[in-house]
This record gives C-alpha cells, structure tokens and sequence, in this order.
C-alpha cells in the first residue's frame, strides 16, 4: 500500500513537471511567433506557422535532451542541429530574406528578454 502511495505521488509530480515545462515552451512559441508577426507585418496564417515550427522546434529538443547525460557540447550540437532545421522549415513558407528577418526578430526578443 505504502509503495502504491509512493508511486502515484512520484507520477503526480512528474505529471506537473512536464505540464509546466510544455506550457514554458508554449509561451515561448506564443511569445516568438507573435513577435515575429508584428514586427514583419505577417498574415495569421504566417503566425500559425511560425508557432507550429518553434512547438516542433521546442518539443523535439526536449525530446532529444531532457533526462539524457549529455555534455555542454553534445547539447550545443542538439541545439545547432535544431536550429538549421528550424531555418529549413522556415524557408518552405518563406523567402530567404524573410526567413532572416523572423530569425533576426526572434533573436532580439531573446535578448530584450535576458
């Protein structure tokens, strides 16, 4: 009985973790493509986009980093390898330019945020 106990509150907690960690990538996502959609004059359409490509984005990094032993260096390769693929998925919907713009928009909000 103690044991049963013991296992539902080890899943209750980690239930809450990873809900707080998909709703901290959510805003994230929210927060770049909004940004990104007004400083650039995009459709609601181009938004969506841009939203869906950062969840992917942010969902397929955690996938590939969260609870693995990983060095400083093999999450930076993750996250470079992230990133490009970010950019290719960007350049589907958009131009070369425009593509650049997002990057650039997305890349000051992070920093206006730090």
């Amino acid at each position: 009985m103690k044991n049963s106990i013991k296992i539902f509150v080890l899943l209750l907690l980690f239930s809450f973790n990873s809900n707080a960690q998909n709703n901290y990538q959510i805003k994230k996502a929210t927060s770049f493509s909004e940004h990104a959609a007004t400083q650039l004059e995009l459709s609601d359409e181009d938004q969506k986009f841009i939203y869906d490509t950062y969840i992917a984005k942010f969902m397929n990094d955690r996938e590939n980093v969260f609870g693995k032993d990983l060095s400083n260096d093999e999450r930076k390769a993750v996250y470079k390898a992230s990133s490009k693929k970010l950019r290719q998925s960007m350049k589907v919907r958009f131009d070369q330019p425009t593509t650049a713009a997002i990057m650039k928009a997305v890349l000051e909000l992070q920093k206006k945020n730090q």
